[in-house]
């Protein structure tokens, strides 16, 4: 599995999945333009189009390179590829934890550790980041846009 084709061929597929569930998942909102823009369903499901357009740029890449790409050996435990599969972790658990807290504690908590997971450890500036992300959200979001960010499961 250590060879770059078959990798590849594994991230094109997951990448098709992915896209086709976002897609199936937004189609359940409105799309259609309104005098107040997009409904909720267009940029979801323009991002499920992206990600499916790039999986399958990167199956055709691969399909026409296949023979310079098999030599290529792809290392999966490096530090660097252990801090992605730690970012992967954060986003589900923020996926999770927006159910569980809201949005805003959950996006706190995300802010926070993805900092901390790029070695940035000044408290100030932390909490000065964290704060002026949530408040930024909030006023495009919650003021302008008068859109009602998910709640805690315990709060409904």
């Amino acid at each position: 599995m250590n060879n770059m084709t078959i990798c590849n061929y594994i991230v094109s597929v997951v990448g098709l999945a992915l896209g086709a569930l976002i897609m199936h998942a937004a189609a359940a909102f409105p799309m259609q333009f309104t005098e107040n823009g997009p409904g909720p369903g267009f940029w979801p499901f323009s991002l499920g189009c992206a990600l499916a357009v790039a999986a399958v740029v990167l199956l055709a890449f691969t399909f026409t390179k296949r023979a310079d790409l098999s030599g290529q050996r792809v290392s999966l435990n490096t530090p660097a590829n252990k801090r992605v599969y730690i970012m992967m972790g954060l986003v589900v658990a923020f996926c999770v934890l927006i159910n569980l807290l809201g949005f805003y504690p959950a996006a706190a908590a995300l802010i926070v550790a993805t900092m901390k997971l790029m070695d940035y450890h000044n408290k100030k500036g932390i909490l000065l980041t964290t704060v002026l992300t949530l408040a930024f959200i909030y006023l495009v979001f919650g003021v302008l846009l008068h859109t009602q960010m998910p709640q805690s499961i315990f709060l409904s």
